[in-house]
């Protein structure tokens, strides 16, 4: 599809979002898109199946667009494949189960003693997470297969490293993964709050590696040269970043989601009494609260409904998330307009990062341009983070399996392989954890239980 017609500015570019009813996502993609010079004259396409939301979201966009004169057309569909006729690029953010379905997957393993902060990545939660997502993402990546095939997807759904190489497997399309964590090695003012430095000083992309949520710069220097470990090691106070500082000379820039990938840093600091959610644990954190989370979404819910009805405060850019961290649109302008951009996407590994297997999923530095989307050579990570790691991706590549055959016995060796659960449970209690999170979550797993 990216012929004369989407060449960059004043061009004709069509962009569906998968799940485009989201009104946390849509709103800072919104913005983005109206903002960009390069996207001008083009199609956003939002499609979700749930048709409420979806209409307070089109009723949403096209008041800011008309509010800002933007020349973006503004469509909506709750028919998958429809949406992707002529699609360009296309970005899934799907959450099958919502809130619902993420509170089952921190809550239930708790009963068998397995504590994690947020259960979106790794562990029974993880897996479960991808359990519902991928056949839906193939199924995304079948239908563009037949009517555009030559489309970019992002996907920002978690898990993202299993999602992007269900994707990568099962489909020809060209899949990468994004996440707002990625964007940091980019960001100099962040950077240089965390390092005490002057931003501006610093040597901005920072190379970077390892797997989605759990990647980290691996070098940081001063545009003059300057080595940046030691000032790093002496002044980031994170228990987490300072440990692998200290021990390994990286600097993990989404700190919370990596204490997920060890099982020794998920330990409850209060007593569980049948409710995890909440609960203080070490370094720093507190288990991920679905009361929180829901009320966050109903807030600005009932904001954006307003505001699409005409109720709320002025329609206008001033009033949508600034989006800061979602860096799609940028990579998006880079492809169109060439721009050869460093930016850290989650891709097929093919030697990148040398110690992680060559068919791995794995977040690194990249080249961004016309030629696509190509892994920049990083070298070695930490042997005891790519050991690490490398079990992590034997989980994935499980996990994927199950997940697209709707086959029980794979999930259980997936569930075997899992850090998080074969540190904590029997072989006995490992297969009862599985059948109750399947049975609990058996609506949203059609693969599973088939008619």
């Amino acid at each position: 599809m990216l012929d004369a017609k989407s060449c960059g500015r004043g061009g004709m570019t069509k962009i569906t979002i998968i799940g485009g009813g989201s009104s946390t996502f849509t709103p800072q993609l919104m913005r983005l898109f109206i903002k960009s010079e390069v996207l001008s004259g083009s199609t956003i396409t939002l499609m979700d199946i749930d048709e409420h939301r979806l209409k307070v979201m089109e009723s949403l966009s096209k008041q800011v667009v008309r509010k800002e004169n933007a020349d973006l057309r503004i469509e909506t569909t709750t028919n998958q494949r429809e949406s992707l006729v002529d699609a360009d690029f296309v970005i899934t953010a799907i959450a099958v189960g919502g809130n619902d379905a993420w509170e089952v997957d921190i809550e239930l393993p708790a009963k068998y003693g397995v504590y994690m902060p947020i259960g979106d990545s790794v562990g029974p939660g993880g897996m479960m997470r991808a359990f519902r997502h991928i056949p839906v993402l193939v199924s995304v990546g079948k239908d563009l297969e037949e009517v555009s095939p030559d489309a970019f997807v992002f996907n920002y759904t978690n898990p993202v490293t299993a999602n992007t190489m269900a994707m990568r497997r099962h489909t020809k399309v060209k899949t990468f993964g994004l996440c707002s964590c990625s964007s940091i090695p980019r960001n100099a003012g962040y950077l240089g709050r965390i390092l005490g430095v002057d931003g501006e000083r610093l040597a901005i992309p920072m190379p970077a590696g390892g797997i989605n949520h759990c990647a980290a710069i691996l070098e940081m220097r001063f545009k003059d040269g300057t080595d940046l470990l030691p000032i790093a090691k002496e002044r980031i106070k994170n228990p987490i970043q300072k440990w692998a500082l200290e021990n390994y000379g990286i600097l993990p820039y989404c700190w919370t989601h990596w204490t997920e990938f060890f099982p020794s840093f998920c330990k409850l600091e209060e007593k569980y009494d049948g409710r995890l959610q909440g609960l203080k644990m070490k370094y720093g954190m507190h288990v991920h609260d679905m009361t929180r989370e829901n009320e966050r979404v109903k807030n600005w819910e009932r904001l954006v409904e307003k505001m699409a009805l005409g109720k709320g405060e002025e329609v206008s850019l001033d009033v949508l998330p600034k989006g800061e961290a979602i860096e799609v649109v940028e990579i998006i302008e880079a492809i169109l307009e060439n721009r050869n951009e460093i930016h850290v996407v989650n891709v097929p590994n093919r030697g990148a990062i040398s110690n992680l297997p060559e068919d791995a999923i794995v977040e690194v530095s990249c080249v961004v341009g016309r030629y696509g989307i190509q892994p920049i050579h990083v070298g070695e990570l930490p042997e005891p983070i790519a050991a690490t790691l490398t079990n992590h991706i034997a989980t994935q590549k499980l996990t994927v399996e199950a997940a697209v055959m709707g086959n029980r016995d794979a999930a259980y060796r997936a569930f075997l392989q899992d850090p998080q659960v074969s540190s904590k449970l029997t072989l006995e209690e490992t297969e009862r954890l599985l059948d109750d999170m399947l049975s609990a979550h058996a609506k949203y797993l059609p693969t599973f239980f088939k008619k």
